[in-house]
């Protein structure tokens, strides 16, 4: 396995772990609605603040960004409603061995909200990969239930 297929296959792992975590712990505190819940205010970050919101909005990250955030606020979801999180590699530069393809889904996290808040899902390289840079292009991060997209934003590496 060369460098970049074990970085992302250690990044899948990680962040699903993550996301789970943070969308089942950190959804606010009120009572859930039904699964036509809303996804909204979703931005990708530099930063959030410790209630997940957005602290430094930005679409456009650096190769050696350790960690890129996307928050959302989440509304109306019940508490057994899976929230699917594709993100996705669209098109950009495509170097080395085991190079991404266009529109190739690099990471999936599945999470069940409880509540209404906001949330955010960090995407961070794995430890001892901290130097490997993210490959420039565009990418995309789509929220679905029951297989409908609810939400997505794009933002650039460059």
């Amino acid at each position: 396995m060369n460098r970049k297929n074990g970085f992302l296959l250690l990044a899948c792992v990680a962040i699903t772990l993550g996301l789970m975590a943070v969308m089942i712990g950190g959804c606010g505190d009120k009572d859930g609605g039904t699964q036509g819940g809303v996804i909204s205010e979703v931005a990708m970050a530099l930063a959030v603040d410790n209630e997940d919101r957005p602290i430094q909005p930005t679409s456009v990250f650096a190769p050696d960004d350790k960690v890129i955030y996307c928050s959302l606020k989440l509304s109306g979801f019940s508490p057994d409603t899976k929230i699917v999180a594709e993100w996705i590699y669209v098109k950009g530069e495509q170097v080395g061995i085991g190079a991404m393809k266009e529109n190739t889904v690099f990471q999936t996290n599945v999470g069940t909200p409880e509540g209404d808040g906001y949330t955010s899902i960090p995407l961070q390289r794995p430890e001892g990969y901290e130097e490997v840079p993210w490959p420039k292009g565009e990418y995309k991060v789509v929220f679905s239930v029951d297989e409908e997209e609810k939400a997505s934003v794009s933002f650039t590496v460059e």
